[in-house]
């Protein structure tokens, strides 16, 4: 399972990239676990979340019968946003 929970992520990973690419003001930045790490400016994160959201939910395409739940948070730092 951790194999096909890597593919997934590399397929999300590559479609947010590539949705990013034509917005310099935000970037991805690096994955940790099953997390990907964004930046960007102040007062678009919501607009970065519903770009990404969707993109990371339905990474596994058809593949999955179950359905992905993406979760967001953000805060100044990645610490702040571990609590």
């Amino acid at each position: 399972m951790q194999g096909s929970a890597a593919d997934i992520m590399k397929r999300a990973m590559i479609a947010v990239d590539a949705a990013l690419a034509d917005k310099p003001w935000a970037q991805m930045l690096l994955t940790v676990h099953d997390e990907l790490i964004f930046e960007c400016e102040a007062g678009r994160v919501d607009e970065l979340i519903a770009l990404a959201r969707p993109l990371m939910e339905g990474a596994a395409g058809d593949k999955l019968q179950v359905p992905l739940q993406v979760e967001s948070g953000h805060g100044p730092s990645w610490a702040a946003c571990k609590g």
